[in-house]
């Protein structure tokens, strides 16, 4: 087979939406030629999610426990390969609700495609759906996928971004309660986010990013009079990083900068809050956006959605699968370093 990127696959939690996700790519023939795929989950369950969906899936079946990098020529002789780890080879997994044993398998597997792109094997990793609370009831020390991520990767500084549509956002601070944001705000933090977003933009879309920032308050805080934060902490640490060659400008309002950026006056803006950047991008992006990880040494990409538990294995429920097969399509392209250039089109 020719040389083509390799996709390391996570099934996320087998009881939620991930593996039906898997399954309609692979029966779709999207990604057929155009990349290796390598799926850290559970066939057995996988099957079941194709024939929820009425879909005969064609791929090879592995059990591994050993390093995938011994396995490389093997690996290659297959373009689909689902690697079953030893451990779980005795699992039970619940559908359609919160399980522990899920939320174990679903960080073995995430554990197992970091290894494979930090060893070389996988270019990129794309990672379905898990569960917080199952991960939660499994022991897992991190809190969620990004600083799962950040925590296997060698405890590298991440940030997350959204995109769909024609807009790229990075968010300053994430779950927090709106009260504590103010607080945590802060110069050194910003001045790192803007050049992990130069430093990704030049390493994966191979240009110097245009950033937008957002203010915090209303009008960016109007001079001081609705809030200090932009001149005390954004507007510093804004020409800080501008004084470093890169090209960032604000504090903007945030009910402007997101149409500027639509119409193409920024590749990125950089939003304080989690409802401030994602609120404008779910409204043009809902079932279509990707979350990205910034700042791993590999590329990262999952839809922008949960599990779906409520209608996850419910042959007659509706799901969507863009958002994944965008997910799968943009660690395709940026793995080859690739830019999208079709005038007209969305910019993911």
């Amino acid at each position: 087979m020719k040389q083509i990127p390799t996709l390391a696959v996570t099934m996320g939690d087998p009881g939620g939406i991930g593996p039906r996700l898997i399954a309609r790519a692979i029966a779709s023939g999207k990604f057929a030629n155009r990349a290796r795929l390598l799926i850290f989950g559970d066939a057995r369950t996988l099957d079941a999610a194709a024939a929820l969906d009425g879909v005969r899936l064609d791929y090879r079946r592995m059990e591994m426990g050993g390093a995938l990098s011994e396995h490389i020529s093997e690996l290659r002789e297959s373009p689909i390969v689902m690697i079953e780890l030893p451990e779980l080879r005795d699992s039970h997994f619940e559908r359609g609700r919160v399980s522990a044993a899920n939320g174990a398998a679903s960080a073995i597997w995430i554990e197992a495609g970091v290894r494979a792109c930090l060893d070389n094997a996988a270019q990129a990793l794309v990672t379905a759906p898990i569960s917080k609370e199952a991960i939660r009831a499994a022991g897992v020390a991190f809190p969620g996928h990004t600083e799962m991520l950040a925590g296997l990767s060698g405890g590298c500084e991440v940030r997350m971004m959204l995109t769909g549509g024609k807009l790229r956002v990075v968010l300053e601070t994430i779950h927090v309660a709106l009260r504590e944001v103010p607080h945590l705000i802060e110069y050194n933090h910003l001045v790192r986010s803007i050049e992990l977003i130069e430093r990704w933009s030049q390493r994966f879309l191979r240009r110097k990013a245009r950033i937008g920032v957002c203010g915090l308050n209303p009008h960016a805080g109007e001079n001081g009079e609705f809030g200090r934060e932009e001149i005390d902490i954004i507007r510093p640490a804004i020409q800080e990083a501008w004084s470093r060659g890169i090209d960032a400008s604000g504090p903007y309002p945030a009910d402007t900068v997101f149409h500027r950026a639509c119409r193409g006056e920024f590749d990125f803006v950089l939003a304080m809050y989690h409802d401030q950047g994602l609120a404008p991008l779910k409204t043009i992006a809902f079932e279509t956006g990707v979350n990205v990880t910034i700042g791993l040494p590999f590329v990262r990409t999952s839809p922008d959605h949960g599990t779906a538990f409520d209608r996850a294995w419910i042959p007659e429920a509706p799901l969507s699968h863009r958002s994944f097969e965008n997910a799968l399509e943009l660690a395709l392209r940026w793995s080859r370093g690739r830019r999208d250039k079709k005038p007209g089109k969305a910019r993911l």
